[in-house]
C-alpha cells in the first residue's frame, strides 16, 4: 500500500516536535556539580596559563632588547 506524501510530511512534523520537547527539557536540566566544578577548574586553569604566557613573553622581549 503506497503513503500519501502528506503522511510523510505529518510523520516527520511529528518527529521535528517531540525533538524539540526532548531538546528544551534537556536545557532545563540543572548542571552537574561535577560538570559544573571541571568547568571551574578550566576558567581558573585558563587565567593561570594567559599569566604564566603573557610573564614568559615578558621575560623573552626583556632578553631579546638585552641580547641588542
Amino acid at each position: 500500500m503506497r503513503r500519501s506524501p502528506m503522511y510523510g510530511q505529518k510523520v516527520g512534523d511529528e518527529i521535528a516536535e517531540l525533538l524539540r520537547q526532548t531538546y528544551d527539557d534537556v536545557l532545563r536540566e540543572p548542571l552537574p556539580d561535577r560538570f559544573r566544578d571541571l568547568l571551574e577548574g578550566l576558567e581558573t586553569d585558563r587565567a593561570l596559563f594567559l599569566a604564566e604566557a603573557r610573564a614568559s613573553e615578558d621575560s623573552d622581549a626583556a632578553d631579546a632588547l638585552a641580547e641588542r
